[in-house]
Parts: C-alpha cells; structure tokens; sequence
C-alpha cells in the first residue's frame, strides 16, 4: 500500500510544491515520535508496519560488528533521525540499532532551503548541511531512551565554521561531542564523508583524520573505555584514499568503517535530467549505479583489510537482496537511510524475514555471518 498509494502521493506533494520531502520526513518523525508516548501507540505502530505484525527477532540473525552486539544486521543510518527523537519507534519496527545525527557541538541550521529533492521514486538528493540542534539537545532528547536497552549510535559531526576557517579545531571539536554524548552512546561514527558541507572531505585525507581519531579515541580513553567506533567513508574516493583510511583505522585501533555516503557523482544525477548533473548536493536511494559504488568498495576492503576490520555497508539498500549483496561483499551489518522513503517504515521488517528465510534455506550456512564475504573475491575494483 506505501509504494502504491502513500509515496506517489508523497512525491506528488512534493512535485507541486505543496509539501517537499524534507517537511514530509519531519512530519513522519512527529508522528513517530508522537507514537513513543503510549505502549497502546508503540503497539499499533508495531502491528501496521514491523513483519507480519510483530517485530521480528531470530538467533540466525544476530551479528557482532566492531564490538557492538546486534540482534540483527539492519541499522538505521545517520542522517534519517538527526535529533535523536524517535529511536524506539524505529527499534519497535525492527531494526537492531539507530544511529542519531550526524550532531555537530552547537547548533547551526544548515543550508538554505530548498535542499531536499526526490529524482525519482526512491531516488533522493540532498544538501542539508548538518542541519542540527547540537549537542545540547540531542544529550537532552537521548535521556528518554537510556536503559531502554537499545543500541543508539551517534554520528559525530563538526560545525561548518570550524572547517572553513579553523580547520585544525576539527579534531577538538569531534572530541567535545564524543565526550558530551559519550553515556548515551553504544557506538560513534566519525562523519568526514557528508559533501554538504564545504571542506569536509578534506579531512578523510590521511593527517587530518589521524587527529581527529586519535582526539576522539583519547577522549573515550579518559572517561572510561573506548566503544565501537567507525570511520564513515564517500563512495567517490581514489582507491589510494580508501586505503590510506584503511591504514588509518588499523593503525589506530578504529574497528569499522561504514560504506558509505551520498554520491556527488555529476554522471549518476545526470541519469535523472540533465538539470542535475551540476545540482549541489549528494544523492542517495534506488539508483543502481550508486548501489555498485558503495558494494565494490565494501568488497575491496574486505579483501585488503580481512580481519582486521568489520564493514557496515550503506547505499541504496531497499529490500533483502540488496542487503545480502552488501553482506556477501563482505559487510557484517548493513544501514538504510534513504530507502525508509523510497519502501517505507516496514523496510527493517521485511529485510529481517528475508534474510532469515535464506540462511533456513542455505545448505552448510547456520547464520548470516557465514554469508559475510562470500562474493568480494568476484567483483571488481572500486
């Protein structure tokens, strides 16, 4: 019923300019978070969109990657819940782990609207800048969950103002964020990929971003212990810049990288009218292009690093299969982001049942970590 009634209105909204697809994700975060008021709410919400009605759990599915433990493989990536205000009603609909933000130390509004564009059904591109209440708010609005018992990642950003004139504050700046958010946290992520805000993929290069672990790792050293922590890379780096991220995360004990971000790729917009081809902004979703980046990418790492670093893979997974892709080559846990608009809050749900019902189905295969890899060694470089 979504993709056949609920999206095309969505997008028809959107393509006359009565309501765009950034006010229509805010409003579907209102209601989701409307409906964490009420076990009666969090229980309908449960019966309409997680599988079958209940939200869906097996042992076949659980995975461990960099040292977070997840009933399942199916995360729901930085950028779809940025101020962290309804994490348990997309854990209710399935999905094993939530990551916030990305969140930024103050607040700052982004860039100017309009900055959110549907190119085609399930195909976005966006330029919102770490549009973010900060810090602050977010460590207010994450209380509510603790000792929920949820895995709630947090997407560690930096203000705009840092990169552009003080970029050597980078590393600080990441701290100060991991530190403020550090109790609430099951894992960070290390933002350096977003291409909305100026400079930033500067420092996924090799000096920078040793800094800005190290500050980061150091922080988590002084208050405690270090949790899992990965590095987020864009699909559109060198194959000598992949690898310098990768020296750079085994070097510092990072355990993960998350493949990837949005795509700025001028040849894939171009594939939905030539007005986009220069069109500011990353794109994301249902694009098959997109989707090969961020798989060859997850299967080069996998084949160069092995051990010695676990993969969660992201781009433009919609179903069970494009999420087996990412994990035969070679990710232990997969995030969707884009593909909650494009198929809809039961997406988690039925990649679970999906997934499940392979491994049942798979002579010499107990779990899906026997999966993890199968196919790197058959496909291409990046």
């Amino acid at each position: 019923m979504y993709k056949e009634v609920v999206r095309p209105g969505l997008d028809f909204l959107d393509a006359h300019g009565i309501l765009d697809s950034e006010d229509a994700h805010n409003l579907v975060k209102r209601g989701l978070h409307a409906a964490e008021a009420h076990p009666l709410t969090l229980a309908l919400l449960e019966r309409f969109f997680a599988d079958q009605g209940k939200r869906f759990a097996h042992p076949c599915l659980r995975v461990c990657v960099g040292g977070l433990e997840l009933e399942n493989p199916v995360m729901i990536g930085a950028g779809w819940d940025k101020e962290g205000r309804c994490v348990r009603a997309l854990w209710q609909v399935g999905a094993a782990a939530i990551t916030v933000g990305t969140v930024p130390e103050f607040s700052q509004p982004g860039n100017p609207k309009k900055r959110q564009f549907i190119l085609a059904p399930g195909v976005a591109l966006n330029r919102l800048g770490f549009n973010s209440p900060g810090m602050g708010v977010i460590d207010h609005n994450l209380k509510k969950y603790q000792g929920s018992g949820i895995p709630t990642g947090v997407s560690l950003g930096v203000n705009k103002e840092v990169v552009e004139t003080h970029p050597k504050k980078a590393p600080e700046a990441y701290a100060a964020v991991t530190e403020y958010l550090y109790h609430h946290a099951a894992y960070f992520e290390i933002d350096v990929s977003s291409p909305n805000t100026p400079k930033l993929r500067q420092l996924q290069s090799k000096g920078p971003l040793t800094d800005i672990v190290q500050a980061v790792n150091q922080t988590m050293d002084r208050l405690g212990r270090r949790i899992p922590l990965g590095i987020k890379v864009a699909p559109d780096l060198t194959l000598g810049a992949v690898d310098d991220v990768m020296e750079t995360a085994i070097s510092n004990q990072v355990p993960l990288l998350i493949v990837g971000n949005t795509t700025t790729s001028e040849e894939i917009k171009a594939r939905y009218g030539e007005r986009w081809r220069h069109e500011a902004g990353g794109l994301s979703g249902d694009d098959e292009e997109f989707r090969r980046m961020s798989t060859v990418m997850i299967a080069h790492i996998h084949r160069q690093a092995g051990q010695r670093l676990d993969i969660i893979g992201v781009g433009g997974i919609k179903d069970g299969w494009t999420a087996m892709e990412k994990i035969m080559a070679g990710a232990k846990a997969v995030q969707i982001v884009t593909g909650l608009r494009g198929e809809g809050l039961s997406l988690p749900g039925r990649i679970n049942s999906k997934l499940a019902e392979w491994v049942g189905m798979s002579r010499g295969k107990e779990t899906i970590n026997d999966f993890v890899g199968i196919n790197a060694k058959n496909l291409p470089e990046p």
